[in-house]
């Protein structure tokens, strides 16, 4: 997840520079029209009666407060029976069960539809913080996504439930609201700017991994026929239509282009070329940033590349031409020739495009982040087949065909991160076999569901990590629940 402290550590430097920018800061008119394009572009073709922002976040202002703050030891990957404090927090979920009620309604919807510009929502939502600040303090360089909080809110709400149906053997509501969590957060996925993107993919991914936490606590209590109605009729359908295997619906982030056009009109001359007092100014304050006390140095670089920069209209055009090769990319399958290719952003000149270069960020970790969803999608999708069948006939199969027929959609094995496009990997095991993770070594045992990682090696699953960075991404047992049981972490 993004980290609240890089969002605060934003509007707290933003607020340092406020003054000296504001002096060449875009008019309050440009930022109307920036938060007017990046409404456009997020409501095309989508009706308000299918966004779902409302009705979420309004359930959410009559939620009773946690009895933990919501934050790094409270949240969707630390909520579980086992817990300290669980009574507590299965009575604060039984207490507001509204909330569940909204999540059932938004589940039908198409996009969460959060809207940019703090005037864009209601004075409540505001003194809440549910806003998305587009060029606070006159910054048009920044945009802050605190209702990203308020998100944290919900998941670890409809955790919390989730656990205290399973706990009250009522299964199919714990996995009804198990499943509209993940819908509202996949409808989240679809937000304009690359930041939302990452929160809401890597939110996405988490909120499934809650989903093998249980199957596995619980194998042996819930019925074959919730596993099977789940695998193989909820999992598929968490988009509408349909996501496939390679979530092929899932758009690419387009509002940094929008951010990084208007960025390109607000600081370039009538004559097409930079205006050097505005230009130095925005781009001085935005690359100094994160190390406030170099600005004077960094102005003084941005003055000279003033003079040097290419014309509005050629920066224009390579900003097209970086976005274009992206959105190509984002379409095609993971590892066709193309993909091998230097990007059009790597190959920008740095000196003649430099405000190009600072304006975009690149998006590596999104196709990153996509792959780790993927991989979690289709990884708990076969899971809930393999408990299944599991339930059905005593035992784990010796490979996944039996699973395929009855419990699981054969077309979602596939392992993102395999360069032959092959399925995920799986092994039935004889033996316990140790593996370490993030949270310390576990032991596997009874079969193994595994995707190949980052560096699509098969390297004999001694090492996994969440997000397939360092061995293997082990899907099934679930680590983190092996690591709760043998008292690794609480």
């Amino acid at each position: 997840m993004l980290g609240r402290l890089d969002r605060n550590l934003h509007l707290i430097l933003a607020s340092v520079i406020g003054v000296m920018a504001c002096l060449h800061a875009p008019s309050s008119a440009d930022s109307s029209k920036l938060e007017q394009r990046l409404n456009d572009s997020l409501f095309e073709g989508v009706t308000e009666s299918n966004r779902s922002a409302q009705l979420i976040f309004d359930a959410y202002l009559t939620v009773s407060d946690p009895p933990v703050p919501v934050g790094a030891d409270f949240n969707l990957t630390t909520i579980w029976p086992g817990m300290p404090g669980w009574n507590s927090v299965a009575s604060w979920a039984a207490a507001n069960e509204q909330m569940g009620e909204a999540l059932k309604k938004a589940e039908e919807m198409i996009v969460l539809g959060m809207p940019y510009g703090i005037s864009n929502v209601s004075s409540e939502w505001q003194s809440r913080n549910i806003v998305i600040e587009v060029a606070p303090n006159g910054d048009m360089t920044l945009v802050d996504y605190p209702y990203l909080d308020a998100m944290d809110g919900v998941a670890a709400w409809a955790t919390a439930e989730f656990y205290r149906l399973l706990e009250a053997e009522k299964y199919e509501e714990a996995f009804q609201v198990g499943l509209s969590l993940l819908r509202v957060l996949r409808q989240g996925c679809e937000q304009e700017m690359l930041d939302e993107k990452l929160w809401f993919m890597d939110t996405l991914s988490d909120a499934l991994s809650t989903h093998r936490d249980a199957m596995f606590a619980y194998l042996g209590k819930i019925p074959a026929a919730t596993l099977k109605e789940v695998a193989t009729k909820e999992y598929p359908f968490l988009k509408n239509p349909p996501d496939d295997q390679r979530m092929k619906r899932l758009e690419m982030p387009e509002g940094d282009r929008i951010v990084a056009e208007e960025m390109l009109a607000a600081t370039f001359g009538p004559d097409g070329q930079p205006d050097t007092d505005r230009f130095t100014e925005v781009f001085g304050a935005f690359q100094a940033r994160d190390a406030p006390l170099t600005r004077f140095g960094t102005k003084q670089r941005w003055e000279r590349l003033s003079s040097l920069h290419g014309s509005i209209d050629a920066s224009q055009e390579k900003l097209t031409d970086v976005y274009d090769d992206w959105w190509r990319r984002w379409r095609m399958r993971q590892y066709e020739s193309m993909m091998n290719m230097p990007t059009e952003f790597s190959r920008l000149n740095a000196v003649r495009f430099a405000a190009v270069h600072l304006a975009v960020q690149d998006l590596k970790e999104a196709f990153r982040s996509r792959e780790r969803l993927i991989a979690n999608f289709n990884g708990t999708m076969l899971s809930a087949g393999l408990c299944g069948y599991h339930e059905t006939y005593g035992g784990w199969p010796v490979d996944l065909s039996p699973v395929y027929t009855v419990f699981a959609i054969k077309r979602f094995d596939f392992d993102p991160y395999n360069k032959e496009y092959g399925r995920l990997n799986y092994r039935k095991l004889s033996s316990r076999r140790a593996v370490d993770t993030e949270y310390g070594r576990v032991w596997l045992t009874g079969a193994m569901l595994y995707a190949l990682g980052q560096d699509h090696a098969d390297d004999g699953v001694t090492e996994s990590s969440n997000d397939g960075s360092t061995g293997e991404l082990v899907l099934w047992p679930p680590v983190r629940q092996l690591a709760r049981d043998e008292k690794l972490i609480d």
